[in-house]
């Protein structure tokens, strides 16, 4: 999901929630359309004509029996012209009354016509003479689809009462009319439209705040990512260069320790040449070197001394001590170099921990990347 919300480019975002806004809204409308229309006001007027079943044949019989033509049409205006109320002879060709009102708009008002009436899905009623107070008529329930036959009339049939329903509107006609009577009314099917547009309008910011939050905190994470990873990337390189100067003092060491041994050694022979040398002039035997077996060893002639000893003596004596020194000093100074050798290789191990930690935290706890890090200490 996180790929997708960053592979979706910002100004792609409002574009997209606004088209899906805009479909979930006419999908939702048509859904109240056809509740509203289909089910409520198709219901309500089932209910209405059941009641006008039991009583409105009764009412009109006496009335054309008492020859009140007055009442009978306030009778068929009564409805208001929600629903049409039609008067014809005993065989319904010819129409004697009906509804003249129009509420808001012409809804049945072409069905009253003798050609229209006996398409019409709701039974007529008879008046008859004399008046019969039972209906001929009555709906099982108000989602009952078609009028149940109770009994046959009797009597002297008078005429024929229509019912006629009115037609729905169609949807783009219903929502034109909520578009542009104005959003402030809240009656009829205006009020369902009403409820939609609020609560899609409503979905779809808290959806376009949801991803806005979400894209913005994936990416501060990647930011942070990108951070630890050039952090990370500086003490690798940090490892690799004191890495690469812990090589050249360990090397440089080794050639210290190696001159300063060949100095001591060098230093250790000149002294014994100058002892022999102080020997043979002073006159004095000199130990023998060893002979290897087998070999004859003849008799060593010490040459007596011809003149007494020079004041060069003195001068290679005095020369000891300085040669001495410097062996010490050799020897010392290698010791400082490898506790320096030392105390580096302990920087690279604490070096190798601080970007163990940095790789750790850039990857995260419980990933398996995290156990397999990558060592980076010189072998």
């Amino acid at each position: 999901m996180d790929q997708v919300i960053l592979s979706i480019k910002k100004r792609f975002i409002i574009p997209l929630v606004l088209i899906a806004g805009i479909g979930s809204w006419l999908i939702l409308c048509h859904a109240h359309y056809k509740s509203y229309w289909f089910g409520t006001i198709y219901r309500v007027q089932t209910t209405d004509f059941n009641l006008l079943h039991h009583i409105l044949p009764q009412t009109l019989s006496q009335m054309i029996i008492a020859g009140r033509i007055d009442l009978i049409q306030e009778t068929l205006d009564s409805t208001f012209g929600l629903f049409g109320l039609v008067i014809t002879d005993p065989s319904g060709k010819t129409i004697f009354w009906k509804t003249s009102k129009i509420y808001h708009r012409e809804s049945w008002h072409h069905k009253a016509a003798p050609d229209y009436l006996k398409l019409e899905s709701e039974p007529f009623d008879l008046l008859t003479n004399p008046v019969e107070l039972e209906p001929v008529y009555a709906h099982v329930s108000p989602r009952s689809m078609k009028a149940k036959q109770l009994r046959k009339p009797k009597g002297q049939i008078l005429g024929r009462l229509y019912y006629l329903r009115a037609d729905p509107p169609s949807f783009y006609a219903d929502l034109k009319n909520f578009v542009s009577g104005g959003f402030w009314e809240v009656s009829g099917a205006k009020r369902g439209y009403l409820y939609v547009t609020m609560s899609v309008t409503a979905f779809a910011l808290v959806i376009m705040l949801l991803v806005w939050l979400r894209r913005r905190v994936i990416e501060l994470k990647q930011i942070e990512l990108e951070s630890a990873e050039r952090e990370l990337e500086i003490r690798k390189r940090a490892l690799e260069s004191l890495s690469s100067e812990l090589a050249a003092q360990k090397s440089r060491k080794v050639w210290l320790e190696k001159e300063a041994d060949q100095a001591y050694r060098r230093a250790l022979g000149l002294k014994k040449s100058l002892e022999r040398l102080r020997d043979s002039l002073l006159g004095l035997p000199q130990p023998h070197d060893p002979v290897a077996p087998g070999v004859r060893q003849e008799p060593l002639r010490v040459r007596p001394p011809v003149n007494p000893p020079s004041a060069i003596l003195e001068e290679i004596e005095s020369f000891l001590p300085s040669l001495n020194e410097n062996a010490k000093v050799l020897r010392h100074q290698a010791g400082v170099l490898h506790d320096y050798c030392s105390t580096l290789e302990q920087r690279q191990q604490e070096m190798q921990k601080i970007v163990d930690n940095a790789y750790n935290q850039a990857i995260g706890p419980g990933n398996q990347a995290s156990k397999d890090w990558m060592d980076m200490r010189p072998r």
